[in-house]
Formats: structure tokens, C-alpha cells, sequence
């Protein structure tokens, strides 16, 4: 290899090095959901993850906790029902208790919600 094809490979080396690291520190930041105090305890509420996706977010008197909104089962979108405190798929009937790990408890899923990491910063509930 001559001097100049390893300057060129050393600066894309370093390039990539520093625009990874911007990345990783971008991607490390908490993404701000609400206000704390906005959202009082028994407060549920849809909002969008990190990567995207629908996500449910939950405060009880224990914290905050939050699952995606896609269903185990064949990726439909689930929605909440206060009344039964359940999280419910359209597409086959499938339910989710978000109180109880986000377990299926209904329907054809046989796998829980996946978690989604949320707590809360400087009155933010934030996706870590």
C-alpha cells in the first residue's frame, strides 16, 4: 500500500469511528414521552416507540411500565380496554394483561408482549 491509499483508508477509519460514535450517542439519548405530571398514577396512554412502533405506556402507584402495541401472535396492532384492563388484538381475539407482564390470557398468542424500558427523569417519562 502507497502513503496515499493509507491516508485515504486512515481518514475513513476515523471518519466512520467519529460518526459512530455521534450515532451511539444520539441513540443513547431518552426519548421524552410526558410530563410526569401530566400522567397521574391509573393513567394509561399510546404513544410511539423509539423504533417506530405503537407502544402502550402504564403508571401505577409502583411506576411505569410500557409494551408494544404489536401482537405476538401475527403482528396486528392491540388497543387497550380500560373497562377490562386488558390489552386486546382485533385480528383473532388475543389479550394481553399489561398488569402481569404483558402475558397473553386470551386467544392464540402464546407469548407476552415485548417490554419496552421506560422510567421517569426530571418529571419526564422517558423510553430509556
Amino acid at each position: 500500500m502507497n502513503r496515499r491509499g493509507f491516508l485515504r483508508n486512515t481518514a475513513i477509519a476515523a471518519g466512520a469511528l467519529i460518526f459512530g460514535r455521534t450515532q451511539s450517542a444520539v441513540a443513547a439519548s431518552p426519548k421524552k414521552i410526558i410530563k410526569a405530571s401530566k400522567f397521574p398514577v391509573g393513567s394509561s396512554r399510546k404513544f410511539v416507540a423509539t423504533n417506530g412502533a405503537p407502544a402502550f405506556l402504564f403508571r401505577t402507584k409502583s411506576g411505569v411500565f410500557a409494551y408494544s402495541a404489536i401482537c405476538t401472535h401475527q403482528g396486528c396492532t392491540v388497543d387497550y380496554l380500560k373497562a377490562g384492563k386488558k390489552l386486546v388484538c382485533p385480528c383473532h381475539g388475543g389479550s394481553f394483561d399489561p398488569f402481569k407482564s404483558g402475558k397473553p390470557v386470551g386467544g392464540p398468542p402464546e407469548r407476552a408482549l415485548d417490554k419496552i424500558l421506560v422510567s421517569i427523569k426530571s418529571d419526564w417519562i422517558v423510553q430509556s
